[in-house]
């Protein structure tokens, strides 16, 4: 007699694959917009994952190197389905890219990138893009942004980039230090999240 959690975890591995490659398929902006439809898929709908985890996720998931889409994907399947999970999520989300860019690769040279038609598609994508971007923001924000520190700490790090060009990555890793002093050594209180993890 087959083992019903065995059951369970390959019927999420085949759930990850398939929701991945759907989100993959239609979804157009990026990483920011697969994390919005992600969190309503796995954790509103499937329940698999904390409301919000992959927004309180999403600042160690881009100081891994790789795409912020494959590494959401990779996170996602691995805490739900363990190893197998995160193998089929991250195929799942990179295939339909694969696909396509080989496909338009292959026939760059016959795409007429001047036509009105062309253009206004791109016009399209990138407005829809803009709108995906500005919503992830808004959900990243009001997990992150709680406090007068933290808002100072925003405002620097957009000036820094700004005004300095500062590298993205001497930020983030400044930041994660800051953060641990800060909440450590000087305030001396866990972040919300970390607090509800402690509880459970």
């Amino acid at each position: 007699m087959e083992d019903p959690e065995k059951i369970r975890r390959g019927k999420a591995v085949w759930i990850l694959f398939f929701e991945f490659l759907k989100i993959a398929t239609f979804v157009v902006g990026g990483g920011f917009a697969i994390l919005v439809v992600a969190e309503d898929v796995f954790a509103k709908r499937h329940k698999w994952l904390r409301e919000g985890e992959l927004s309180d996720m999403l600042a160690i998931i881009q100081t891994v190197p790789g795409l912020t889409a494959g590494n959401i994907a990779i996170y996602a399947g691995y805490r739900v389905a363990g190893f197998w999970g995160a193998l089929a999520a991250l195929t799942g989300v990179a295939l339909p890219s694969f696909v396509v860019i080989t496909i338009i690769a292959m026939g760059f040279g016959m795409i007429p990138m001047e036509h009105p038609l062309i253009q206004g598609a791109f016009l399209g994508v990138r407005t829809a893009m803009a709108g995906l971007t500005l919503v992830a923001l808004i959900r990243v924000w009001k997990g992150s942004v709680r406090d007068g520190m933290q808002f100072l700490l925003f405002l620097l790090g957009v000036f820094a980039i700004i005004a300095f060009h500062l590298n993205p990555g001497w930020l983030i890793g400044g930041s994660l230090l800051f953060g641990v002093v800060y909440c450590m050594g000087i305030c001396r209180t866990l972040p919300p999240a970390a607090e509800r993890k402690e509880e459970e």
